[in-house]
């Protein structure tokens, strides 16, 4: 078989897939049951999908997108370091620190917000609510010792105890980087939403790459890919978690084959990248569901959003029997995540039906390529 000429097929035609899903637009359907979210006069405006400024490379195999005020000021830094001008690159890397803290304690303020909000909680909220503020409390403990040792490295900076930047990797171990990839669970939708196709683009780039024997090309396209999904198991829990850090090994280990033009099998690389899509698809619509039940319909609406993406983009990857099965659910389930995330009318029934048919369709997904987890149970169920 050749592998070229089928490996640019597939690429184009998960491309084409992608725009095709970008574009899609389902007129809504009459309510089936009394409205429980009037309408607003003016519905909000959506967020672009965007790539990231920039990228971080550590250790010439780890990227990290610049999407935020974090990654900004890291990469400012680094830049000013190669530019042998410490006393910016300590300026920055103070920045980080600053803004690792801001980011910490506002994750504080909510979690006592939040707990005086909700003393009324039925038992699955309480479980929710209980999750999330256990999720919050390691990851400000973690943003916070990041930030002592991205302050440390400021300091060693100016001392002249870090002359290259390998020193300066090292100030910022692997460990505390990790600890700052958790920051995603406290980011906005605005950071996240944006580049949360970003990993679908780079599998296609890499297969289109890879066809053409750019073998580097396409390795630092799958680890690009492998960046995004190893941020948001940063904010994952449970079954979603295992099922994104178990891709993201798996890509590490399929970039290094790729770079040495070793991957023999044609379908490796399209199992590896269904494997991780459909992994993002658990995890954003595990956010979906508890962004409803905290009343936080436009968040929802664009985890819903993102789950859908992720569905389809895994069902291009599986073939087109997965494909095929899968339409029918994306198709209803744009129409729904447009209404939650724009404020538009949507009803309980209508939503109760959207998650419930997105899980199935993601769990049937999931015993085509091997998945060993399933979607977490809808809101009302």
């Amino acid at each position: 078989m050749n592998f070229a000429l089928k490996s640019i097929t597939l690429a184009v035609l998960v491309a084409t897939t992608q725009l095709a899903g970008v574009a899609y637009a389902q007129a809504p359907k009459a309510p089936a049951a009394p409205v429980v979210q009037p309408a607003p006069a003016v519905t909000k405006a959506p967020i672009p999908i965007k790539s990231p400024d920039d990228w971080i490379i550590y250790d010439d195999t780890t990227y990290t997108p610049v999407v935020d005020a974090v990654s900004r000021h890291l990469d400012a830094a680094r830049k000013a370091f190669d530019a042998k001008d410490n006393k910016k690159a300590a300026t920055e890397l103070r920045a980080v620190a600053d803004e690792l803290k801001r980011q910490a304690a506002r994750s504080g303020e909510e979690n006592k917000s939040l707990a005086k909000e909700d003393k009324a909680l039925v038992k699955e909220d309480e479980a929710i609510l209980a999750a999330d503020t256990k999720s919050s409390q390691d990851a400000i403990k973690r943003m916070n010792a990041s930030a002592l040792k991205v302050s440390s490295a400021a300091a060693a900076i100016e001392s002249g105890k870090i002359k290259t930047e390998a020193d300066l990797d090292k100030a910022i171990d692997k460990a505390a980087r990790a600890d700052m990839e958790r920051r995603w669970l406290l980011t906005d939708v605005a950071t996240w939403y944006p580049v949360s196709e970003e990993p679908q683009r780079h599998f296609t780039d890499a297969v289109a790459a890879y066809a053409k024997k750019e073998y580097k090309a396409a390795a630092t396209d799958v680890r690009k890919a492998a960046s995004y999904l190893r941020l948001e198991a940063g904010r994952a829990t449970g079954d979603a978690k295992q099922e994104l850090d178990s891709s993201v090994a798996q890509l590490d280990r399929l970039a290094a084959s790729v770079e040495k033009g070793a991957v023999k099998d044609e379908q490796s690389m399209a199992k590896a990248f269904a494997k991780a899509n459909h992994a993002l698809a658990l995890e954003h619509r595990s956010k979906a569901a508890e962004s409803w039940a905290r009343k936080e319909y436009d968040k929802a609406g664009y985890e819903f959003k993102a789950a859908v993406h992720g569905l389809e983009s895994a069902a291009g990857w599986a073939g087109g029997e997965a494909k095929a099965g899968a339409s029918a659910a994306v198709a209803d389930a744009r129409a729904l995540d447009d209404k939650l995330a724009s404020g538009a009318t949507w009803t309980h029934d209508e939503v109760a039906k959207g998650f419930q048919s997105l899980g199935t369709s993601i769990d049937a997904l999931g015993q085509k390529i091997g998945g060993t987890k399933k979607a977490s149970p809808a809101p009302g169920a």
